[in-house]
């Protein structure tokens, strides 16, 4: 597998702990919506640099990988799995 691939892949998974992150902030510490946002995007850009630098991929290439990806599969989660647990 290529370095590219593994960081697309390392944003999927990095996704779901994400989106299980924000569901464990939100429920258990009651923060608002508002605020797990920004911290998602900014985890994001952490992640991004981080698996750029461990994988050899360009930094700017390593920000665009996944972008979508990462977005619609986090939210996505949160969404599904926050109505869940408090349905």
């Amino acid at each position: 597998m290529k370095g590219v691939e593994k960081v697309w892949w390392g944003k999927v998974i990095a996704s779901i702990a994400v989106a299980l992150l924000t569901i464990a902030l939100q429920l258990y510490i009651n923060l608002p919506a508002s605020t797990l946002l920004p911290l998602g995007v900014v985890l994001y850009i952490l992640i991004s640099d981080l698996l750029s630098v461990l994988l050899a991929v360009d930094r700017r290439r390593g920000i665009k990988i996944g972008v979508f990806t990462y977005f619609i599969l986090w939210i996505t989660t949160w969404i599904l799995l926050y109505t869940y647990l408090t349905a």
